[in-house]
């Protein structure tokens, strides 16, 4: 996958998330609806702003990004974990799920998905983990291209396991 696919994989992922900005201070980020702690990543994923989600991050040796965000909406709270996860892929162009298993996130049941697809005519693998906690959504992605799929999975599985809804 291109960086141009890994940006616009962003693009696409922030517009389809919550318009409530936020802060991260340290390792906690907190908006007017909900605060969570995230976990640590290793020095080579570099934070990236974005508008429309809480955070990103970019990994350029192996051109991959991962991104998580909170949706706090009495309304959302009921849709299934798997319709979420499916609308976190908007933009992929022939998208298939690989795999789905039920995880525990912060003591909560989530849904880890691994699906393929492409981005802008270019293959991607995507991973995705969303669970609810209340009223608010947490969902986890982790994008790049399908050889370097690997590389990264085990900071996003770290990543994912450390988060901490306070």
């Amino acid at each position: 996958m291109n960086s141009c696919s890994v940006t616009r994989f962003v693009g696409y992922y922030a517009s389809a998330g919550s318009d409530d900005s936020g802060e991260l201070k340290g390792q906690v980020f907190q908006t007017d609806d909900t605060s969570y702690r995230i976990g640590t990543l290793p020095n080579s994923w570099k934070r990236n702003n974005i508008e429309g989600g809480d955070l990103a991050y970019n990994n350029t040796q192996f051109d991959a990004t991962m991104t998580v965000n909170s949706t706090c909406n009495e309304k959302k709270k009921n849709y299934s974990l798997k319709a979420l996860s499916e609308s976190l892929l908007i933009g992929i162009q022939g998208k298939e799920a690989l795999e789905r298993e039920e995880i525990i996130v912060n003591g909560q049941k989530a849904l880890k998905t691994t699906y393929i697809g492409r981005l802008d005519n270019v293959p991607i693998k995507i991973a995705t983990v969303v669970l609810k906690k209340g009223i608010c959504i947490y969902d986890f992605t982790y994008a790049s291209s399908p050889e370097h799929f690997e590389i990264g999975i085990v900071d996003f599985n770290n990543f994912v396991s450390q988060f901490k809804a306070l």
